[in-house]
């Protein structure tokens, strides 16, 4: 497992924390939606071309644009729960991913008509609605938190959505374990807010060449005209899951370490 700290048969818990504790092992143990990890293979070859059709310049900035929108648009219902219940948490992001999904299925489709000239509009939605999927996911599990660590951490998690399927998935993961520990410390945060190596601009920039490759490779085929809506559709609504899942594991964590479930920093390995 990926150093999440997770014990093998917790006392004194809820059958809902064991069913989440189960869910957050599955999580590590798995791997990219089978849309994600092909398209990524087959349009492997073709990377370094499509990904100068998003340059992490552009990827940067929508990021930042859209992590502040965002902001603004999570609804009040998905805080509306008793956040102390695992499961109606995972309800409320359940219902956040579907929204995403299905809204991306639709803007991308719309954008696939247009091919590669639809892509340069399609990326930066797909990305603004990554990242309200992230933190309207992160609001449903009483994390709707606005500081620099938060942002960081945010960042991280689509850094996860968009690793599962490289050699790198492990360490990514336990590098977002780590910073989920941290934040459930209190000193930990002031220290997280005011720098360190979670919020630096190399950071971002990291992320963002990441994100951006990964987008470019899985919507290849979104760069023929007309059929390129399908594929844009079903492809955008693949990623908006890999995120999904991404950051219902790590709010999840989040939940589990602040209630005990979960090791804190101090007691971590």
């Amino acid at each position: 497992m990926a150093e999440s700290g997770l014990p093998k048969k917790p006392d004194g818990v809820s059958e809902a924390v064991r069913k989440a504790l189960r869910e957050q092992e599955a999580f590590e143990d798995r791997r990219a939606t089978r849309l994600g990890q092909g398209a990524e293979r087959l349009t492997a070859p073709f990377g370094g071309v499509l990904a100068r059709l998003v340059p992490p310049g552009v990827v940067r900035r929508a990021l930042r644009q859209a992590d502040w929108a965002a902001g603004l648009t999570v609804p009040d219902e998905i805080t509306s729960h008793d956040l102390a219940d695992i499961a109606a948490c995972d309800r409320a992001a359940l219902r956040v991913q579907a929204w995403a999904q299905g809204t991306n299925a639709a803007t991308g489709g719309a954008a696939g008509w247009f091919g590669a000239a639809g892509l340069a509009v399609d990326v930066p939605a797909t990305i603004a609605l990554a990242a309200r999927n992230v933190r309207a996911t992160g609001a449903a599990y009483g994390f709707p938190g606005d500081s620099e660590a938060e942002r960081a951490f945010r960042l991280m998690v689509l850094e996860v959505a968009t690793s599962l399927a490289s050699d790198k998935r492990k360490e990514t993961i336990e590098s977002l374990n780590d910073l989920a520990r941290e934040l459930s410390s209190p000193e930990a945060k002031v220290i997280l807010d005011t720098g360190g190596r979670w919020v630096t601009e190399k950071v971002v920039e990291r992320i963002a060449r990441q994100l951006g490759i990964s987008l470019a490779a899985r919507k290849a085929g979104q760069i023929v005209p007309v059929v390129g809506g399908l594929v844009a559709a079903t492809v955008n609504a693949s990623f908006q899951a890999d995120v999904a899942r991404a950051a219902r594991y790590a709010y999840r964590q989040r939940w589990l370490i602040e209630r005990k479930a979960l090791p804190a920093p101090e007691d971590a390995v």
